[in-house]
């Protein structure tokens, strides 16, 4: 297994190419690149794939190049602004041609795989938003196997993909090698769920892995992300063993937030609570 920091991790306090250059100090395998907007912080990157010229294509590739780290993942945070699960249909369709042109930069900066974050806008019920996903998903599916890209849905506590059950009848419909699931382990513990279960049952419809934890169930008083090592609810041997059991030998992908926070000890203190993880699968 490798590690990848996600761009929450650093890039709250630099810049992409020194926080790329850090993570890899640090001893992170990989960097997985956020396109959005979090809260207006200014974290991850801020133009959207399809108006990149060819210029900020290469610098992209230049920062890989110059931290000595590469990308491992896009994740696609524009899609929290412009659900394809329904609602506004200009939204919906702006977040296609999103996703369709998040296609050929994955592949063009040396990533395979692209987090889709499957938001269900109010007024929109489960059926709704199950159809017109599935309807949205087609082409890009199409475009991502031609690129050998995949484009995996994560667990973001929305109600028509809420756990595994959810998530596996969805990447199963889709029936494509190039639609799989990003399981975030801090998510679904979050909302009560045994994230050790949904992973077995998930199995290798899983191609990456968000790290995190959570300082109390969903409702508490203040319910916050948490880092890896840190006191919170996610069972982790459990969630490793379940990782072992499936076989899966891909990235873990930190996503710790670290806003008006010191981001390099967390980032140092989070790579080594998850070696500590790891070592403890190994045979």
């Amino acid at each position: 297994m490798k590690l990848g920091a996600h761009s929450w991790l650093l890039e709250t306090k630099y810049p992409l190419t020194e926080a790329m250059r850090r993570a890899r100090d640090v001893g992170y395998d990989a960097y997985e690149l956020d396109i959005g907007n979090f809260g207006g912080s200014g974290l991850g990157l801020q133009i959207l794939p399809d108006r990149l010229q060819p210029a900020q294509r290469d610098e992209l590739k230049r920062s890989s190049q110059d931290a000595n780290i590469p990308f491992c993942s896009i994740c696609l945070g524009a899609l929290w602004h412009y659900p394809i699960s329904g609602g506004d249909e200009a939204h919906s369709k702006r977040g296609v041609e999103i996703i369709l042109a998040a296609v050929p930069l994955a592949k063009d900066l040396g990533a395979d795989c692209i987090l889709l974050p499957l938001d269900q806008p109010a007024g929109v019920t489960d059926s709704e938003a199950w159809e017109t996903t599935l309807r949205n998903l087609e082409p890009c599916v199409r475009l991502a196997e031609e690129h050998g890209i995949t484009l995996a849905l994560e667990n973001v506590c929305t109600p028509f993909l809420l756990g595994a059950a959810e998530l596996r009848r969805m990447v199963d419909q889709v029936a494509s090698r190039a639609c799989r699931v990003y399981y975030d382990v801090g998510n679904n513990t979050w909302i009560g769920r045994n994230p050790a279960q949904e992973i077995t049952e998930l199995g290798d419809r899983i191609a990456r892995f968000h790290f995190k934890n959570r300082t109390s169930p969903r409702g508490t008083p203040g319910s916050d992300t948490n880092s890896v090592g840190s006191p919170g609810i996610v069972p982790f041997d459990e969630v490793m063993q379940a990782i072992k059991a499936i076989k899966f030998d891909g990235y873990l992908v930190v996503e710790v937030p670290t806003l008006d926070k010191d981001a390099d000890a967390i980032a140092r203190e989070n790579l080594e609570a998850m070696r500590t993880l790891v070592a403890s699968v190994r045979i």
